[in-house]
Formats: C-alpha cells, structure tokens, sequence
C-alpha cells in the first residue's frame, strides 16, 4: 500500500509539471485576438512563448529529478521521486539552470562562450522586435486614451467607453511586464554563466549583455509612460 500511495504521488506530481507547459501554450493571453493590431498580438505572442520556455525547462527538471528520486530513494522511492521532481521542476525552471545545461554540453570553454554570446545575441533580437512593437502600441494606446479622455470631458464617450479602452491599454502593459521579467531573468543567467566562464574570448557576450539591458531599460520607459497614461485615464 505505502508503494502504491507513493507511485501515485508521483505520478499525481509528474502529471502537474508535465500539463503545466501544455496549459501556457494553449493560453496566448490573446494574440490570435483579430480586434489587436499587429503589435498587439506580436507582444501577447512573445510572451506567451516566454511562458513556454521556462515550462519546457521545468519540465527537464521535473524529469531528471524524478528519475534521481528513484535511484537513490531506497525504501521510499516513490516519495522520493516526487520530491525529486518538484525540486527539479523548481530548479529548471529557475536562474542557474541554462549555466548548468550549457556546460554539460560544452566542455571546451572557448565553445561554449561562443554558443552563450549566441544566445544572448538571439535574445537581443528577440528584444529588438518586441521593443519596436512595444513603442508602436504604447503610442496607439496613449494616443486612444488621451482621444478618449477629450471626448468623455465633452460628453461624446462614456464612462464604459473610456473603462474598455483602459482595460486593453492594462493588458497591453501587462505583456510588457511580463517581457520585462522574463528578460531580467534571462539577464542574471547570462551574467551567472560569464561569470562562470571568465575566458578571454568573452568581450562580444559582454557586448550583447549591455545592449539587453539597454533593451530592458528602454521597455521599462515605455511601460512608465503607458502607465502613466492609464492613471491619468481612469482618475480622469
């Protein structure tokens, strides 16, 4: 019975981690929306595949960890398969692990920089399209609500127009939050596994780590205005 009690824990664990990834991608946060611009549904679709990528890491985890509970559990590997995977789950989904892949990977320290500085050069351009996205929607959005704020001061908008438009102006800048964070993320990686690689071929990384935090900072702006915008908005 106990055996039994723990398979199924572990299979209950194993079924959650697994399902996880599969509910963020059926879940687009509304980039197949056809009422969206363009650059409305481009940033809800990057983040939605952010959101996918660190399911997919704690999914490896989850599965590593899992199988470590059951070599090294004894009498209670089924427990300790479970508690393998969530800690798995936890630590694929977390900063350290893309260091740790990349160096079971790439022994050689010169190889692996170079597929590091790839990666953050990949990322980077990522950011670049989302930040020109980003600029395109905060504009629109600014642009609708200062329209909005005349016409409801002349009687032209009601106040259920002015909430409607508030709300799409708030989902917009919640998908530049969430880039925002998956990027800061996807920083303190990079910089971990550099520091972590202290090779002299490492000047370009360090390039295309500066520019994501220009990236970054330039996203925080356009998100400080959008809000500013959406306060204004609703208090107006």
């Amino acid at each position: 019975m106990p055996g039994l009690i723990q398979s199924r824990s572990l299979r209950a664990v194993m079924a959650g981690v697994l399902c996880a990834p599969l509910l963020l991608t059926g879940c687009d946060g509304g980039a197949n929306d056809p009422g969206l611009t363009p650059e409305q549904r481009r940033i809800r679709a990057q983040r939605a595949e952010q959101d996918r990528t660190v399911g997919g890491g704690a999914i490896a985890g989850a599965v590593i960890g899992g199988l470590l509970g059951l070599a090294v559990g004894g009498n209670n590997r089924g427990t300790a398969a479970a508690v393998g995977a969530v800690a798995g789950a936890a630590l694929g989904g977390a900063a350290g692990y893309y260091v740790a892949r990349r160096k079971q990977q790439y022994a050689n320290e010169n190889q692996r920089l170079d597929v590091m500085t790839n990666d953050v050069r990949a990322e980077n351009q990522q950011m670049a399209q989302f930040v020109a996205d980003s600029r395109a929607v905060v504009a629109q959005d600014k642009a609708d609500l200062a329209r909005l704020r005349g016409e409801y001061a002349n009687r032209r908008a009601s106040r259920a127009d002015l909430d409607r438009r508030i709300a799409i102006a708030e989902q917009d800048a919640q998908a530049i939050q969430q880039r925002i964070n998956a990027a800061r993320r996807q920083q303190q990686e990079f910089i971990q596994a550099r520091q972590q690689t202290p090779g002299a071929a490492g000047g370009q990384m360090d390039a295309e780590i500066a520019r994501l935090s220009q990236q970054i900072a330039q996203l925080e702006a356009q998100l400080n205005d959008l809000n500013t915008s959406i306060a204004i908005t609703r208090t107006g």
